[in-house]
């Protein structure tokens, strides 16, 4: 049985993504794969298991294209589980075909693949009952809500949001429900709607430490940290960040806390503590979306310390990488500060011309104000602070020995 809606032509991300590779290509190959088992899956669920009869033609395939991806590629792995999964099941039962689902999801988020993993998402909330699989159902709703708001398609986005807290709260899940308010806050802060992210993420924070959901209280004092930082209160927002720091429970969520407080020592003008975030986060973040952040802000930092060369290897390589929306905004905005910083003026107005045009057309409200001002009169020159805010002093020393410990394990 199927719940929820499909679009009468299945899989289009996957179909966009192999037409935009030549066939020698990696990425040619691993959208191929994916593709390939989730047309099998709509087979298998179609027609039963008749669909994946192990010495088929149509298995035989998909078994080829996975064996056709790099060696060593997390995905090759849960694409090969998701076939074994369908075969060993009775019928078309999902119930062991659904994890490793939401586990290709997330492998493509972490490989800055959303509009493929938006596609996964959509297959497993079609086809899975929002009552009796409510973890899964809040879980996929979330992800997806995530990768929109990435990709910058609001609106989608707050529905899938809106989801998972409608089905959290139908079953009587507390973590799902504050996840879904975290998810409506976080679209808030891209629309510009400071007051009203600050409102939700300090009802959740409340919410979540009455309730003892250590993992969402986490969260909403990282986001609730973003928000201070916007509002230009840079030491209570690592503060903030540092003490969810300690309360985070995965690596991507401690990478994500930790990018943010590099930014605000960056703000501050601590520039040695932000370059230690930052170089810890290049070499060790999980999702390739804290990586291409470290990556501009190492850029930025560059060019504020005056050495060009470093600030050119990094721009060369963000120029080239296929950022979202957001993060493309966000590029430019980087790269006009760079330019300034090393007093190139008329690259630096081009630049913040390019992240007015990118915002405007997506509808990223803070950064377009941001570029505006930036755009509209020149910035005194950075300089780095000569000295350390008592609030934030030991933070500065727990940074200083992520960064050796790096450097000492590589």
């Amino acid at each position: 049985m199927v719940f929820g809606n499909e679009s009468s032509l299945r899989h289009l991300p996957f179909f966009e993504e192999v037409a935009t590779h030549e066939e020698h290509e990696a990425e040619w190959r691993a959208a191929t794969a994916g593709l390939v088992v989730l047309r099998l899956f709509d087979a298998w669920l179609e027609e039963g298991a008749s669909a994946v009869v192990p010495d088929s033609w149509n298995v035989r395939a998909v078994r080829t294209a996975i064996e056709e991806m790099d060696d060593g590629t997390p995905m090759r792995a849960i694409l090969g589980s998701i076939v074994d999964a369908m075969q060993t099941s009775k019928g078309a039962n999902t119930h062991e075909a659904m994890p490793r689902l939401m586990a290709y999801g997330r492998a493509l988020e972490y490989d800055g693949r959303w509009a493929l993993a938006v596609d996964v998402y959509d297959s497993v909330i079609a086809h899975t009952h929002p009552v009796e699989e409510s973890d899964t159902a809040i879980a996929a709703n979330l992800q997806r809500g995530f990768c929109l708001r990435t990709l910058g398609r609001f609106e989608e986005a707050q529905v899938a949001y809106t989801a998972a807290g409608a089905v959290a709260e139908s079953v009587g899940d507390m973590i799902g429900v504050l996840r879904g308010r975290i998810g409506d806050a976080k679209l808030a802060v891209a629309r510009g709607n400071l007051p009203y992210a600050e409102t939700v993420l300090d009802e959740t924070i409340a919410a979540a430490a009455q309730h003892g959901v250590t993992a969402v209280h986490s969260r909403a004092l990282h986001d609730r940290a973003m928000v201070a930082g916007l509002r230009g209160n840079h030491e209570l927002t690592i503060q903030l960040a540092y003490e969810a720091l300690r309360e985070s429970e995965t690596p991507a969520e401690r990478d994500r806390i930790l990018s943010d407080i590099g930014t605000a020592f960056h703000m501050l003008g601590i520039r040695s503590a932000a370059r230690d975030a930052f170089l810890v986060l290049s070499t060790t973040a999980q999702e390739q979306y804290t990586r291409w952040m470290a990556m501009l802000s190492l850029m930025t930092i560059a060019a504020e310390d005056g050495f060009e060369p470093v600030f050119l290897q990094f721009r060369r390589s963000l120029a080239s990488a296929p950022l979202p929306p957001e993060l493309r905004t966000e590029y430019y905005l980087r790269l006009g500060r760079s330019h300034r910083a090393l007093g190139q003026d008329d690259p630096s107005q081009i630049a913040f011309a390019k992240a007015v045009q990118l915002a405007e057309h997506h509808g990223f409200n803070t950064l377009l104000f941001e570029a505006e001002q930036l755009l509209a009169a020149s910035s005194p020159e950075p300089s780095s602070s000569n000295t350390t805010p008592d609030t934030v002093a030991d933070i500065v020393e727990a940074v200083r020995g992520m960064r050796e410990l790096t450097v000492s394990t590589r």
